[in-house]
């Protein structure tokens, strides 16, 4: 990491640049999205500076973001309460569908790769978009032309870390070259090794004797000034001693059981743009997650996509059309069964046109996208081999109108209709059995609903050295047929059906004010579901959170010492104790919380130490005895069997336990 007086990387203030200034294009570590909106972005100098180990560490204090889980096991997101798999979740454009296990996590990245994370708040275009139902995340990891200096050829990075809550050791090593003026190569290996964390009650939590590796390949190839190939492949493994049921902590060691899993993504990327008519995007992926314990299952995801965005105008309009395709297919499958039951997989197909008309400060942008899909599970007249085909199509627009006003002020609107069909059956479930009394459900309708936002922004540059920005959202989403997963506990055999309707409103306030190397940011989210329709999230496989996380608040502070090319910083989040139900009615106490963190960063910008970067931090400061309104304890009831159950009246079942205090140091060289 380069270090400016400039720079002043606050979690806040940095999402808070793509957000500010509604649909236009911005730039953060040399990557440049479209905050067409609300994108939020996050960049690679974060990620160190926060010595992230976990996405949790990444993204929990990002407004409308909600993380639960303390282990590479069990990490779910959570966007305006909807989970992860009613989000768009890609690694360098490669859609992340792995539902092996419903009490494990679907996503497993190693967040020393990560060159910028996009977090889209809700569903606002149709680009992009099929199958989201609460907005999107895209991970992008990093190339060799974002570590090589002006006129490298050649480069590496070692990195050595520790965190002492669960004596967790890190190392990796990069290496990335450039050839024949053109050609990019980069290779990555980092291995982090722990035992079990520790609550601020001395509650034991994660998992032990844990083994994790992440291998990154990459090539690149540029053709002309306009054009660039590039193909990637990457395998991120865990292994170690967890509990079975990975989002239930467990304070026993005897109950951990050996544990694997990994995924293996290759994604190839091709981009071309000579000129404002061509700017277009290819993306052909491979992704596999598989589980292995007690479980040997996984997913597999095969997908492809086109995007191409023509720039032109006419008379006092400006236009930037927006269209494209993507198709995917995802398999599900089990290891473990004998009888050879047929895989469970879903193809989708959607088509899409946007076009972003802009006259001044106005700007109109129209869409529409056209899903086909299909789903050829279990069920049917044949036994084993019985299969039942369902197949849906949808049009769904999409529209936004956003203003802005010469003084700084910015409004908008958004409305967009949204679609999901249901995923493979979890891939634990496919057996002879399942197949045998599997129901087929003739009246089984896909996901869909209707979402709007409104919001406001503001922003002024109050002196050469002060700056001031504002952000406020609201929101309303309107969600229909939501799919569940009926079954009882311990038993395989599992039914889809339709819940029901739900609704979840809320919103998002955010606040930066700069003055010379001071940032300071805050921000508000809250998020309540409506369940219009008694169980409409009692059951398997829904994509409704678990129940709702109180009221959240962060706030952030930094300060850059520019004559010693130092960051320090202080970082906040807390969480209003909440009363939530979930879809069966059932109530759940979630008792409030504040963490507080600290942290500083030293990375010389000239002289012979130029290269090095140092990071440290005390995380929750105060060592706090807390758990996240977001994880699966918080929202369940039952007490798995065989376990004994954290005595605490507020939070029954099986609780993961948030980290007491916790030290983390780095050190990292560039040569």
């Amino acid at each position: 990491m380069k270090f400016r007086p400039d720079l002043k990387i606050s979690l806040v203030a940095a999402l808070f640049t793509s957000v500010a200034f509604g649909a236009q294009e911005v730039a953060l570590s040399g990557v440049e999205v479209t905050a067409t909106g609300g994108a939020q972005e996050i960049d690679a100098a974060k990620v160190n500076v926060r010595n992230a180990a976990l996405i949790n560490d990444v993204m929990r204090d990002m407004p409308g973001v909600y993380i639960g889980g303390t282990n590479s096991l069990n990490q779910k997101i959570y966007i305006r309460g909807i989970n992860d798999r009613g989000l768009n979740i890609t690694i360098d454009g490669a859609r992340q569908k792995g539902n092996a296990f419903h009490h494990a996590a679907d996503l497993y990245i190693d967040p020393d790769i990560i060159r910028s994370v996009n977090v889209g708040l809700g569903v606002n275009s149709v680009v992009g978009t099929s199958g989201a139902l609460g907005g999107s995340v895209a991970f992008k990891t990093a190339d060799a032309s974002d570590l090589l200096e002006d006129g490298e050829v050649f480069g590496g990075k070692i990195k050595s870390g520790y965190a002492s809550n669960n004596k967790e050791w890190q190392e990796s090593l990069t290496l990335y070259a450039k050839a024949f003026e053109s050609l990019e190569l980069l290779g990555y290996v980092g291995h982090r090794g722990y035992g079990r964390g520790e609550s601020g009650k001395g509650e034991k939590l994660g998992g032990n004797n844990a083994d994790n590796t992440n291998y990154l390949f990459k090539v690149g190839y540029n053709i002309a000034d306009y054009s660039k190939i590039t193909f990637s492949a990457e395998r991120m493994q865990m292994k170690g001693d967890f509990p079975l049921r990975a989002e239930w902590g467990t304070t026993d060691d005897s109950s951990l059981v050996d544990t694997k899993y990994w995924r293996d993504t290759y994604t190839a990327n091709f981009n071309l743009n000579p000129n404002d008519y061509v700017d277009l995007d290819l993306n052909a992926y491979h992704t596999k997650h598989e589980a292995k314990s007690s479980v040997n299952a996984g997913v597999k995801t095969y997908g492809a996509k086109a995007i191409n965005k023509t720039k032109f105008e006419t008379g006092y309009i400006g236009h930037t059309l927006v269209y494209g395709t993507e198709i995917y297919q995802s398999k599900s499958y089990n290891k473990n069964d004998t009888s050879n039951t047929p895989d469970d997989k879903a193809t989708s197909l959607s088509v899409f046109l946007e076009d972003q008309l802009r006259t001044g400060g106005f700007t109109l942008t129209p869409g529409i996208r056209y899903d086909n899909y299909k789903l050829n599970t279990m069920g049917g007249t044949q036994g084993i081999a019985g299969r039942a085909n369902y197949s849906w199509h949808e049009w769904s627009p999409a529209v936004n109108l956003d203003y802005q006003f010469d003084m700084g002020l910015g409004v908008y609107a958004s409305w967009a209709r949204v679609f999901r069909g249901p995923d493979p059956i979890e891939a634990i479930r496919i057996s002879s059995t399942n197949s045998i009394n599997f129901t087929t459900n003739g009246d089984l309708d896909p996901e869909t609903g209707d979402v709007y936002e409104v919001g406001t922004r503001y922003q002024t540059q109050l002196s050469d050295s002060q700056s001031l920005s504002i952000i406020a959202k609201y929101f309303y989403n309107d969600y229909d047929n939501l799919i569940v997963e009926m079954g009882k506990a311990g038993s395989i055999q599992v039914d889809r059906v339709n819940g029901g309707r739900a609704v979840v409103k809320g919103g998002e306030l955010a606040l930066r004010y700069n003055i010379s190397n001071l940032s300071l940011s805050a921000s508000y989210s809250r998020a309540r579901t409506e369940y219009k329709d008694k169980n409409s999230n009692a059951g398997y496989g829904g994509v409704l959170a678990y129940s709702d996380a109180g009221d959240k608040y962060t706030f952030n502070a930094e300060y850059a010492i520019a004559p010693i090319d130092t960051l320090i910083g202080y970082n906040l989040i807390a969480f209003d104790r909440i009363t939530a139900k979930n879809g069966s009615g059932s109530e759940f106490k979630k008792p409030g919380y504040a963490v507080s963190d600290i942290y500083a960063t030293w990375s010389p910008s000239s002289g012979k130490y130029k290269g090095l970067e140092v990071n440290f931090g005390v995380y929750n400061l105060f060592d706090k005895t807390y758990w996240s309104h977001s994880q699966r304890s918080a929202g369940s009831m039952s007490c798995p069997r065989g376990r004994t159950c954290p005595p605490t009246p507020l939070a029954p079942g099986n609780i993961d336990w948030e980290p007491g205090r916790n030290i983390k140091a780095s050190v990292s060289y560039k040569f």
